[in-house]
């Protein structure tokens, strides 16, 4: 369950990842984060909008059979996965900001670094997971016989 989950949400924030919603409206000078959809930024909503074709995307390539068990790639995925999620819900972006603002005085940047690691870490996570798929044994394809005369 957890690593069919780790596997979507990961192809989900892959597929959001591909279309820059939050680079288009910061190149038209609007700040993505003020417009918060019931506590999550447009990357959380981007994903969310993935998680469908994600789906798609597991089940026409039968993810289920050729994953392998946990692999460090996979938890590693997980981990990044949990990251991303964690740094792009608003309360919870607010509860680390805080933290990192009484722990270490700045913490702008280590918010842009703590995004960009996560975004980072999917990718290259889940082009591991993706590279060490098992082939799928296919079913025999049946020979037809001829008709004797």
């Amino acid at each position: 369950m957890l690593q069919r989950a780790s596997v979507l949400l990961g192809l989900a924030i892959l597929l959001s990842l591909l279309f820059p919603f939050q680079l288009a409206l910061k190149e038209g000078g609007v700040d993505p984060r003020a417009f918060p959809v019931q506590g999550i930024d447009l990357a959380g909503i981007g994903m969310l909008f993935a998680v469908l074709p994600s789906t798609a995307l597991y089940r026409h390539g039968r993810l289920e059979e050729r994953v392998s068990r946990w692999t460090p790639w996979l938890a590693s995925l997980a981990l990044f996965t949990l990251l991303f999620l964690l740094l792009h819900v608003h309360w919870t972006h607010e509860l680390l900001a805080d933290w990192l603002r009484e722990a270490f005085g700045s913490q702008r940047l280590t918010l842009k670094g703590a995004e960009l690691a996560s975004e980072l870490g999917v990718l290259v996570c889940m082009a591991g997971v993706l590279v060490n798929l098992h082939a799928v044994a296919e079913a025999p394809i049946a020979r037809r016989r001829r008709k004797q005369r």
